[in-house]
């Protein structure tokens, strides 16, 4: 009986460990996943000649006059003159096809340095697509910058399997996060943070002129009655900001309360441990005590029959 709640103490404490590590292990796995996107998403863009680049670039941009045209912008500001009834159903036909170099929906990356992350970008903001990564919002311009271009970049917060945009509360004003798309980097200074009501999507609006990137995720946390709004407006890219680019994050997705808990689970399991020890070393003791009692004992008895047997010779 002792020894099942030894073992119920051992498999209670192990499944406790594993229970709060679980976060770290699954943001792990979610992180070499990313990594391995990234990586071939990196390969086919190195295969790409200068000028194939320069068409799928140029296309997408086509595609963001053409939304920005939508908006009433003229192309004199960066949008588009040639605007018609059709031309809202013609961006939803082309939008899955633009960007998307490897056939898996990736349109590039974004890394930001105050979370510690790189992320790979996916078309739309499906379910399937924000468990694992960020997502485009298919109704903003695509992230390529550009005048009269507001890209939207969405990406979950507080999943226990992947960190993401987990700690967007964190971003100041004046922090620069970069996005990677085909042969070209654009870096992006932060400017206006916003919490708005999720119907509330005009700060996501195009502005004449202006290249902003605004990233989106829900907030406050565990709540997701609002939605917190990171926008940041282009600035020139420089070879100093290269080092940053593509850094991958730290797998531990942890609080200090979670990592306390870990802390005074290990101990338990450590103390538990020694006095598991000590309970096997005593009983091993005493084993040989008895064994070694018995051996005493029995010449004792032969002595005892051969005196008796003497005493009836």
């Amino acid at each position: 009986m002792k020894k099942s709640r030894d073992w119920f103490s051992t498999l209670a404490i192990i499944g406790g460990l594993l229970l709060v590590l679980y976060p770290t292990i699954s943001n792990f796995l979610n992180l070499r996943n990313a990594t391995r996107v990234i990586e071939q998403y990196s390969e086919a863009v190195d295969e790409l000649t200068d000028d194939e680049a320069q068409q799928l670039m140029d296309a997408a941009r086509t595609y963001n006059a053409k939304l920005a045209g939508l908006s009433g912008i003229p192309a004199a500001e960066g949008g588009w003159d040639a605007i018609d009834a059709s031309t809202a159903a013609q961006l939803r036909e082309e939008y899955m096809g633009l960007l998307d170099l490897t056939g898996t929906g990736v349109m590039g990356y974004i890394t930001i340095p105050r979370l510690d992350e790189t992320m790979p970008i996916y078309h739309t903001t499906e379910e399937k697509v924000l468990q694992v990564a960020t997502g485009h919002i298919e109704t903003s311009s695509l992230p390529v910058g550009g005048a009269s271009t507001h890209a939207a970049i969405s990406g979950h917060r507080g999943l226990p399997s992947a960190k993401l945009f987990t700690e967007l509360d964190k971003m100041q004003l004046g922090d620069i996060f970069y996005v990677k798309v085909l042969k070209e980097t654009f870096a992006y200074q932060v400017d206006q943070i916003l919490t708005v009501l999720p119907e509330e999507t005009e700060a996501l609006a195009i502005e004449p002129r202006a290249d902003y990137v605004t990233l989106v995720t829900c907030t406050p946390y565990a709540i997701n009655s609002h939605r917190l709004l990171v926008r940041a407006h282009a600035i020139p890219y420089l070879p100093s900001m290269e080092g940053e680019v593509g850094v991958m994050g730290n797998p531990i997705n942890l609080s200090w309360p979670h990592l306390a808990l870990i802390a005074a689970l290990i101990l338990l399991a450590v103390v538990l441990a020694g006095m598991r020890l000590r309970q096997l070393e005593r009983r091993d003791k005493d084993e040989f005590l008895e064994e070694r009692g018995g051996a005493h004992a029995a010449p004792g008895k032969g002595e005892a029959h051969e005196h008796a047997g003497r005493h009836f010779k």
